[in-house]
């Protein structure tokens, strides 16, 4: 079969009267789409798998070429024919053979690619929302709708289109987008570990929260530990975290030194063992014996000092401290513990260096859980500049390389 190639009457050409943001992308531009000698038919009887298979592709394909030579006849300067033309070719993709396979095929998507760059808003928008749905939607033409500068046009791919890669996301995520781009990612079906890391480290708070309730993202648990040292500074993640799918048991006793009565109950659900619950109830009593200590008329310091006498000064002294903010506390606990000079300690704690930090923590013989929460609430250090654990729990640096750190600042080694 022999597709029609039917030339413009002039009375049709577009008007060269006309403004460009009326015409959109030129028609000479979308030449390429009419001036191709001939359109061959998709496939032929002899090669189709079955006679009703082959039957759709030829007819989808029949369908494609029409569709060209009727947007041609009618006028490449109409941005609403553009736009029919857009969802018509989306609608037709499932039945057309795969790229590289057929004529028909490659035509359609280049035509898609020029209509994904189209100076008229509303055609990319058109192309957008018919496109978001289709698997098999092509690549080329995802990412640059992916990476529109509209939210109309970039929020439904970057929220639906399955035919985005993680690969794809990541170098989105990367390139540091709008707040919006970030918060559709993270309310995709699925969202792997990696992009789910990446979107968590973007310091996007919004995003992070819109994560933290999407039951399809997996996150992981150092992860997951970074965002509960975090939760002081965002109290809207707490309920979120506390509400999260297969919540690892150290962290919901972890959560619950700083949550409120609310998010206490949903802690206390009933995936946890009695032990876990136990444990919860033990960490919210401390809280409030702090509260209670807090309000005895010691100052922070002081306390540090009685603590350290009594050989009470260990994490869960400073995951209390840290969670009522006493930074005075921290900072006079890290003083006694690291044998360091408290001018030495302010100064790392305000230096934005969260190598330094981690380093005093871990002189000071605190666990790198601890360090995490100082980098957080002490140090005042961004999610995506902090120092995280490595396998969870471990300090990342060497003994080596911590003692030169702190050297760096006067700590004699």
């Amino acid at each position: 079969m022999t597709a029609r190639r039917i030339p413009a009457p002039e009375s049709r050409r577009t008007d060269d009267t006309a403004t460009r943001d009326e015409r959109g992308v030129a028609p000479e531009l979308l030449s390429y789409l009419f001036d191709a000698p001939e359109v061959p038919a998709p496939i032929t009887p002899a090669s189709a798998p079955t006679a009703t298979t082959g039957l759709a592709v030829r007819t989808a394909g029949q369908r494609v070429a029409d569709a060209l030579v009727e947007t041609r006849l009618a006028g490449t300067g109409d941005a609403d024919l553009r736009a029919s033309l857009a969802r018509t070719l989306c609608r037709l993709l499932p039945d057309l053979p795969p790229a590289g396979a057929d004529a028909v095929t490659n035509l359609a998507i280049r035509a898609l690619e020029q209509l994904a760059r189209d100076h008229i808003t509303r055609v990319r928008e058109a192309l957008a929302t018919a496109i978001k749905d289709v698997a098999c939607a092509p690549p080329s033409v995802v990412r640059t709708l992916a990476r529109d500068v509209e939210r109309t046009v970039a929020e439904p791919v970057l929220r639906c289109c399955a035919a985005l890669t993680d690969e794809d996301l990541l170098d989105i995520v990367a390139a540091e987008p709008a707040g919006w781009a970030l918060a559709a990612i993270a309310r995709r079906h699925r969202v792997g570990a990696p992009l789910a890391d990446a979107i968590a480290g973007s310091g996007d708070a919004t995003a992070t929260g819109i994560l933290l309730d999407n039951s399809g993202a997996v996150i992981a648990e150092p992860t997951l530990e970074r965002l509960a040292a975090m939760a002081e500074q965002h109290p809207e993640w707490r309920d979120k975290l506390a509400r999260r799918p297969a919540l690892p048991r150290r962290l919901a006793v972890r959560l619950a030194d700083f949550v409120d009565v609310t998010v206490m109950e949903t802690l206390r659900r009933t995936d946890f063992d009695d032990a876990t619950v136990a444990e919860i109830a033990a960490a919210t009593r401390r809280r409030i014996d702090w509260a209670e200590d807090r309000d005895s008329g010691d100052s922070p310091e002081r306390r540090a000092v009685r603590l350290h006498r009594q050989g009470k000064l260990d994490d869960a002294a400073m995951g209390d401290a840290l969670s009522w903010n006493e930074t005075g506390f921290v900072q006079a606990a890290l003083t006694l513990r690291a044998r360091v000079a408290p001018e030495v300690v302010t100064r790392i704690l305000t230096a934005q260096d969260a190598h330094a930090v981690t380093a005093l923590v871990w002189r000071a013989g605190f666990s790198m859980r601890c360090a995490m929460q100082v980098q957080a609430r002490a140090a005042g250090i961004a999610p995506r500049a902090m120092l995280n654990a490595r396998d969870g729990r471990n300090y990342p640096l060497n003994p080596t390389e911590m003692t030169r750190r702190l050297q760096r600042y006067g700590v004699p080694g």
